[in-house]
């Protein structure tokens, strides 16, 4: 059997990659490139199915590149731990994040440790890759391999090797970035030197684990110790009159023992989970919901997008974007331009933000979150938010007052014409023979057809507009398809008025789209909500749409189906509202419709999926011998939906309505109480839903206040009950807007810009040895602490000029803290 030096030097050694973020991923692709056999391990399946289609999450690793080694069959990827067992070589590639004290969280290289333990065999090479403090592969990862009774440097192999990549760096890569490596034994670094080399970049040995560990510690401080240095250098030069970067430049004219670095707002940043929901108008109007990491992905293809890559930190710049935001100055949700849309890799802690009526929101641990404190809007760390701290929440939404309509003659594809036939609703076409024979003629070979049947093909309707010759509009037009029985009709142009915004509730909530030789739209109701279906009949009916329903009896159900192709692509393509309970979402447009009409689509929403509990009953019990009975009169309403987004977009749409909901912690579902909520719910209701709500304010002895939220007009606040810790993410995202600097996101919460962080690894440490790192301490503060005297100087000079801050302008120029590197961090 070949030896584990020989099959590295032949490339047939069967290389293992645990964690497959911005670290592990650009790894394995690497060792895939250069002829090795490799497996990566995650538990994240969404991440192991996107490498198995051949799709990249990560910015450095193209999908041409990741696609071309799975179909060679040189990557695989899998949640199996036992495929460990195959592999000759192990690379340990999971974060290592800081807690609210600084301490290191090793969890994940502990929980990495213990998945290779009992399956490791003689021979097999480790080698830890995570940042992480001098020590741990020795006190760690050593003790826990131990424990599968082999021994580490005579029967398996055990390295250290800093991971060096620098995310968008196009120069220095995987490929040639020098690497450091430092093993258990000699036999253990030549085994991983010889194997790292085999990717193309020198490799640099060094004496111990320990060694390795601390090299990229000091590549880390020195970074951070530096800017802190021409930080406080900046401070002193101020009062002194000197410009700073006059100094440094002059200073690297000296061609040794100088480098230069440049002040700024410290290093690092914090952001979102790509998993939180961010409000986006676009330049079609409406109001789109959707995930902040789904949005990144899809203006970064966009081709009117402007994109910078730089250290680990993508920076776009979208067109023509609005975001919703909220203003503390007007106390309202407002939009605004969108400035950037950044992602960074990130392996620090998370928290997940938890409030007393059930909202959750994951950022990192220091994101700035929009607090209310005696009257005034603060700003404060995510990890230093305090139980009863009070969140802000958007309600009152900006609406467009234009009428909505669709067009359908607009909006259909031309490969949906066929077959669709245009009708005057009120006059004929032999009305204009004179007009439109001479155009038919170059169209149509029976053109008397269209006088004989006062019917055209909407493809020739389209033709004659084009050329200018149709004089009658899409608005006085009927859309026609199918003959005799299938005969069916629609209005080209369609009023998205309070009538068919309750339709598309209905839809949204009890209905679906199924495809067989047409589209047929479906709708399904209790057979006791009469009013409900009524109310869909009828406005079935008056749009002319023709329909079938029928009764099952077993399941004691009504159902209503709309055979119609033309209806179903407006529901399914035209306006985008979903095929199925899964998928199904709120059309953009209608967020931002007047208010009437967004009270008929809730409306819609909330005769389909919503609820009402009522109690009304006396209850008698017993306390220190005595009898008492209490009256009980209580109402709740509720909503739910399996649909992330529709469940997101009703939160939103309720509390621009002035509604603020509770939530429950275990699944998509929110409740409404409180007596002024309920009045004003009950007209929204039909059938049994208000008939309970009639009841309950029939019974009402004294009103209930609302205890989870506080109202203030145009916003609500909410209460924290926790600040959590959350699993970590690879990847992170932000936004930057104009003033206010803030953002709507999940639940309507209100956060700001991301703002600086830094390490702390060598500093904690450093305890365990009883020294205290006073040097790295006081950068970290250095660099924390210039943010905000950035902002006292601008607040400093507007005073000078007699402008207040509130109305003031800031322009930033320039956002990296080197030169010639666009690094947006």
């Amino acid at each position: 059997m070949p030896s584990l030096r020989d099959k590295i030097a032949d490339r047939t050694a069967h290389v293992a990659i645990i964690g497959l973020g911005y670290v592990g991923l650009p790894l394995a692709t690497a060792f895939a490139k250069a002829g090795f056999r490799v497996t990566g391990l995650d538990v994240d399946r969404q991440k192991v199915d996107a490498i198995v289609a051949g799709r990249s999450y990560i910015p450095d690793v193209p999908d041409d590149d990741l696609a071309s080694h799975v179909q060679s069959g040189r990557l695989i990827a899998t949640s199996d731990y036992d495929a460990l067992r195959q592999v000759d070589a192990i690379f340990i590639c999971v974060p290592t994040p800081y807690d609210a004290q600084r301490a290191p969280d090793l969890s994940y290289i502990q929980a990495a440790s213990r998945d290779i333990e009992p399956r490791l065999r003689p021979g097999q090479l480790v080698v830890l890759q995570s940042t992480t403090y001098p020590g741990t592969t020795e006190e760690i990862v050593q003790p826990i391999l131990e424990q599968s009774g082999l021994k580490a440097g005579e029967d398996f192999n055990l390295a250290f090797s800093p991971e060096r990549i620098d995310p968008g760096n196009k120069q220095w890569t995987a490929y040639n970035t020098p690497k450091v490596v430092g093993g258990l034994t000699p036999e253990c670094t030549r085994l991983a030197a010889d194997l790292l080399q085999q990717m193309g970049a020198p490799v640099h040995v060094v004496s111990s684990p320990r060694a390795a560990e601390l090299t990229k510690l000091l590549e880390n401080t020195f970074r951070a110790v530096n800017i802190a240095l021409v930080n406080e250098l900046a401070l002193l030069t101020e009062r002194m009159g000197i410009d700073l970067w006059e100094v440094v430049e002059a200073a690297r004219t000296k061609p040794f023992g100088f480098m230069p670095f440049y002040p700024g707002p410290g290093v690092g940043g914090h952001c979102l989970s790509p998993d939180e929901y961010i409000f986006v108008r676009n330049g079609n109007g409406g109001l789109e919901t959707v995930l902040i990491g789904d949005y990144f992905q899809g203006v970064r293809t966009a081709p009117d997008s402007r994109l910078i890559q730089a250290q680990g930190t993508t920076l776009i710049a979208p067109a023509d974007t609005e975001l919703l935001v909220f203003d503390p100055a007007e106390e309202r949700a407002i939009f605004k331009p969108l400035r950037y849309v950044s992602a960074r890799p990130y392996e620090g802690q998370m928290v997940q933000v938890v409030t007393a009526d059930g909202r959750r929101l994951t950022v990192t641990d220091g994101h700035p979150m929009v607090t209310l404190e005696r009257g005034e809007f603060l700003v404060k760390r995510a990890d230093g938010l305090k139980p009863k701290d009070a969140i802000v929440i958007a309600k009152d939404l900006p609406d467009d007052l234009v009428p909505l309509s669709v067009d359908l003659i607009a909006e259909l594809p031309e490969s949906e014409y066929e077959g669709v036939r245009v009708k005057p609703k009120r006059e004929t076409f032999s009305a204009y023979r004179a007009q439109l024979v001479l155009s038919l003629k170059g169209h149509l070979k029976y053109y008397w057809d269209v006088f004989r049947y006062n019917t055209m093909p909407l493809a020739t309707y389209v033709a004659l507009e084009r050329e200018g010759t149709m004089p009658i509009p899409h608005q006085d037009v009927l859309l026609c398809t199918g003959r005799g029985p299938s005969y069916g009709s629609i209005p080209a142009v369609l009023s998205l008025d309070a009538d068919f915004a309750r339709l598309l509730g209905y839809y949204l909530s009890e209905g679906c789209i199924t495809a067989d030789q047409s589209l047929r739209t479906r709708f399904t109701f209790n057979t006791d909500e009469r009013e409900t279906i009524a109310d869909l009949e009828a406005i079935l009916k008056h749009i002319g749409l023709k329909y079938s329903a029928y009764k099952d009896r077993r399941w004691n159900a009504y159902h209503i189906k709309v055979s119609s192709q033309i209806f179903g692509l407006l529901i399914r393509d035209i306006l985008q509202c979903g095929t199925n309970s899964y998928n199904m979402q709120i059309p953009p447009r209608l967020m931002t419709a007047p208010t009437d009409i967004r009270l008929a689509l809730l409306s819609g929403l909330l005769r389909g999926d919503g609820d009402v509990h009522h109690i009304q009953e006396m209850r008698s019990y017993t306390r220190r011998g005595k009898e008492y009975t209490h009256y009980i009169n209580t109402a709740t309403a509720g909503y739910f939906s399996i649909s992330p987004i529709l469940f997101q977009q009703t939160v939103l749409l309720l509390q621009g309505l002035g509604f603020v909901p509770t939530f429950k912690h275990d699944k998509p579902q929110l409740r409404l109480y409180g007596a002024e909520q309920l009045a004003r719910l009950k007209p929204l209701l039909a059938d049994v839903k208000r008939q309970r709500l009639e009841a309950y304010e029939q019974g009402r002895r004294k009103r209930m206040p609302t205890k989870q939220s506080q109202d203030h007009g145009c916003f609500a606040t909410v209460q924290v009950r926790e600040v959590a810790p959350a699993p970590s993410v690879p990847i992170v995202y932000s936004l930057e807007t104009d003033e206010p600097h803030t953002f709507v996101t999940s639940y309507g919460m209100v956060v700001h810009n991301c703002i600086p962080v830094d390490p702390y690894y060598l500093s904690w440490k450093a305890r365990e040895y009883d020294y205290y790192t006073e040097f790295i301490e006081l950068a970290g503060e250095v660099n924390q602490a210039m943010t905000y005297h950035v902002v006292d100087l601008v607040c400093q000079g507007l005073s000078l000029r007699g402008k207040p801050l509130r109305d003031a302008r800031v322009l930033v120029l320039g956002v990296a803290f080197k030169p010639d590197i666009d690094d947006a961090r």
